[in-house]
């Protein structure tokens, strides 16, 4: 894998890992349950991304 991507693959942690305390948090079991069902696509755009 490439640095790039798991710099990237990183970064996306970090932010989803920032957003998700967050809604815990302030409660928010809708915008966990968002966030959770989102990150692996998001995930998976940047490694395709890089098999391009």
């Amino acid at each position: 894998m490439k640095d790039d991507t798991v710099r990237r693959l990183n970064a996306l942690d970090d932010e989803y890992t920032a957003a998700v305390n967050a809604a815990v948090a302030e409660n928010r079991d809708d915008l966990i349950h968002q966030l959770v069902e989102e990150y692996p696509d998001a995930a998976l755009e940047i490694m395709s991304n890089e098999a391009a």
